[in-house]
């Protein structure tokens, strides 16, 4: 089996190199400039893309292209560094032997085929082994229409950090951002901007990720709060893949990683010149694609559940495999009439799909409004109300559990 590899630049020693081992790699194009080379990628010219020098490589948004194809970006440098952050690419000597390249190559290749088929599920007990040392990604969805979900999200969040876990929670909706408006944070900073920011400089350190977050103390937990986009023309400024790489460093040193995504996933078209059009409603993609976990947020009423059916109907053709979890929220009888649960799952087993429900949430107007004028979670507001012992029952907490006193709050 041959490896086409494209090279990028005019260094005819590598070229001369590559050829005189006849070995599995084997040059296709030599292209005088980026630009050229990644449209050759994008066609599925190359395996390999080599680039001969620092000062050739790409910005981190085309190297993310890059490797989205399964092509092994492979830099030659006098200095190269050991701890690089992006999956399918690698830095190697430049006096490196042709055999370990080759070598280095092969396995990178079988690990972005690897990656590839366990994105579509084919392997999930693997995933789940991988993932055992870790921590997890809950992402909350829903169709629009506010079904609530920046609510329950935030809630979640705050719940799950007063049980003792490490929390960090991420405003990644690109539309219309609110936790930091429901937390009572005057922050234009956008935390969620400066992720990005920091990834693509090449860090990884997650001291440095998590410096960009507000940290919010209720009681005696606290929580870390990586703020939304204050403008929603903001939205570029968030890059899919780069905000995809923060929450996987986040989760490997903390508990939980909980995300408030917006509704939209249709993409626009491709580009198919040198680069990629940005995709607005990427984010949204990119971070179901990347959850342990997805809670779809419903709104149960006669508007919120034919737009959660064809929310759902639209994620299946656009992210097939996404195994939802169904959140019925503002359940009450001024919505559904008398026995509103036992009304709602008629209405569910008769159109809905065959996702499991995971909870059913109150319509608590009362509370929700207090805890909004207050920018303040259920936990300090209304820490009796049976929304927020609701919600607690989506993290497995017990409503017989003793609960806890009027919490107060401090922000650092």
């Amino acid at each position: 089996m041959s490896i086409s590899v494209v090279v990028v630049g005019n260094d005819e020693q590598v070229v001369r190199q590559i050829e005189g081992y006849r070995g599995e790699l084997m040059v296709t194009r030599v292209c005088e400039d980026i630009a050229e080379a990644i449209a050759a990628c994008a066609v599925g010219v190359a395996n390999v893309l080599l680039v001969s020098g620092r000062d050739l490589l790409p910005p981190q948004e085309q190297i993310d292209a890059v490797t989205s194809q399964q092509t092994v970006l492979v830099l030659l440098d006098e200095k190269p560094r050991t701890d690089g952050i992006v999956q399918g690419m690698l830095e190697v000597d430049a006096s490196m032997p042709m055999l370990e390249l080759e070598l280095l190559v092969v396995q990178a290749l079988r690990e972005l085929k690897q990656l590839d088929v366990l994105g579509e599920g084919q392997n999930a007990e693997a995933v789940e082994q991988d993932n055992s040392s870790t921590g997890k990604i809950v992402c909350f969805w829903g169709a629009a229409g506010s079904p609530g979900r920046s609510t329950v999200a935030l809630n979640y969040a705050v719940e799950a950090a007063l049980v003792g876990k490490s929390v960090v929670i991420l405003d990644a909706d690109t539309f219309a951002a609110s936790i930091s408006i429901q937390l009572g944070l005057l922050d234009e900073s956008a935390s969620i901007a400066q992720l990005c920011r920091v990834i693509d400089s090449g860090s990884r350190e997650p001291a440095r990720l998590e410096a960009t977050c507000l940290s919010v103390e209720v009681g005696t937990a606290v929580l870390k709060v990586a703020t939304g986009l204050p403008r929603a023309s903001r939205w570029p400024e968030v890059r899919a893949s780069a905000l995809r790489r923060a929450t996987s460093v986040l989760r490997e040193h903390n508990d939980l990683v909980v995300l408030d995504v917006a509704s939209p996933l249709e993409l626009d078209e491709q580009l198919s010149f040198d680069t990629q059009a940005p995709q607005r409603n990427a984010v949204t993609v990119e971070m179901l694609r990347s959850s342990d976990e997805v809670f779809m947020v419903v709104a149960a009423d006669s508007v919120g559940i034919p737009r959660a059916l064809r929310a759902i109907d639209e994620l299946a053709d656009h992210i097939p495999g996404v195994n939802l979890q169904i959140v019925f929220n503002k359940l009450g009888t001024a919505n559904t009439g008398h026995s509103p649960k036992r009304r709602l799952l008629e209405t569910w087993d008769r159109f809905g799909p065959s996702h499991s429900i995971a909870g059913y949430l109150s319509q608590d107007v009362v509370s929700c409004n207090a805890a909004l004028l207050a920018g303040s979670p259920l936990a300090e507001i209304a820490p009796k109300s049976t929304l927020r012992t609701e919600i607690r029952g989506l993290l497995g907490i017990k409503s017989t559990e003793k609960r806890l006193k009027r919490l107060s709050r401090r922000i650092g």
